[in-house]
């Protein structure tokens, strides 16, 4: 949370092909493993649960509330924090 506003000036700036954002980062107090852009929304996954499997984080939705709209093989969860960011997790 102490991080929002830092990581919301790297959201606006995230481009659909960074080839930095697979990478891990730091921003703010908080790292991390990798952050892209999807459409309208920016992902920043924080660990996976289990083994490389369950990927989960903060998204920046701006546009929209996010909804589960990815392959049907993967459940997505959003749940709302404030403004324009939602903790997410993806289930496989």
């Amino acid at each position: 949370m102490r991080s929002l506003v830092e990581m919301e000036q790297v959201a606006r700036t995230t481009g659909p092909t960074d080839d930095s954002t697979d990478q891990p980062q730091e921003i703010g107090e908080a790292e991390f493993q990798a952050i892209y852009r999807e459409g309208d929304r920016v992902y920043f996954k924080v660990g996976e649960n289990g083994p490389s499997v369950d990927p989960y984080g903060y998204v920046w939705s701006p546009s929209r509330t996010p909804v589960d709209d990815s392959n049907p093989s993967v459940a997505s969860s959003f749940e709302h924090i404030q403004g324009p960011w939602y903790r997410w997790s993806d289930s496989y």
